[in-house]
């Protein structure tokens, strides 16, 4: 086989990490570089990481996605996916997100976890989850793609770090134990119209459960989730496009709201 189409990841993140870097929708990945198993999807990511680290910006967190049980049927997957969050992300609840900095914008609206501790166990039970989880969040993903049109493919949006953009938490924290996960909505405005409606059995049932599997799934890879690191564990509802202008508001029970304006 020639060597050019061999599985090349670090191609792959190159031209990610460019795409990014200069706010340039680039081509698709997965088939230029050979990649088709979701391991050298996950490949490509880590590499595109690697840029990130590089360039002084540390992995903070984990985002999951595809948590909707009906979702990851059509995708003939029993499983979500996962991305990382690096230093720089985010931004304080309120804030304005610059559309300047991303390509193609959507919102999610999500429960957020901050650890206390980490852990490193596979087989963690939700007690032990619960004993290590410090606050619980709204909080906003802000959603983007390498991608002209977004991502066609699985592999594709799994090397782009599933679609990673930015992500904004909520000021009001509250006790683990204190919230009901399995009855959680959510609403989420667009300049003061609902546009979205969701609730927790898009989220794996709970995004407690959905939690749970993540922390369970690094510590089984060998990247345990750290004190200090956040989740976002995957949209209660629908991603919402957005466009320079647009106000955000979302609003997820027992959580309260959070809003953030697109300039």
């Amino acid at each position: 086989m020639n060597e050019e189409t061999l599985f090349d990841p670090r191609g792959a993140a190159r031209q990610l990490y460019q795409a990014r870097r200069h706010v340039e929708p680039c081509d698709p990945v997965a088939g230029t570089y050979e990649i088709g198993m979701l391991e050298q999807a996950y490949t490509v990511q880590d590499e595109l990481i690697k840029r990130f680290n590089t360039a002084g910006h540390k992995v903070v967190g984990y985002k999951l996605g595809l948590t909707d049980p009906k979702a990851q049927a059509q995708m003939a997957l029993d499983t979500p996916l996962f991305g990382k969050l690096v230093e720089g992300w985010s931004f304080a609840a309120g804030a304005e997100i610059p559309t300047s900095k991303l390509i193609s914008p959507r919102v999610e609206g999500e429960v957020a976890f901050i650890f206390s501790a980490g852990i490193n166990d596979p087989k963690v039970d939700e007690e032990t989850l619960k004993n290590s989880i410090s606050k619980v969040l709204p909080a906003l993903e802000i959603c983007d793609s390498a991608f002209a049109g977004w991502p066609r493919s699985l592999f594709d949006a799994v090397a782009d770090n599933l679609s990673s953009g930015f992500y904004m938490l909520g000021n009001e924290a509250k006790d683990v134990r204190e919230l009901d996960f399995a009855n959680m909505t959510m609403q989420l405005y667009r300049n003061g119209e609902k546009a979205i409606e969701g609730d927790a059995r898009q989220c794996m049932g709970s995004p407690l459960t959905a939690c749970l599997w993540l922390v369970r799934e690094l510590a089984e890879r060998g990247t345990p989730v750290k004190a200090g690191d956040v989740i976002l564990s995957g949209s209660l509802g629908p991603m919402q496009k957005v466009e320079n202008g647009d106000l955000i508001r979302l609003e997820l029970t027992q959580l309260g709201t959070l809003e953030c304006s697109f300039e």
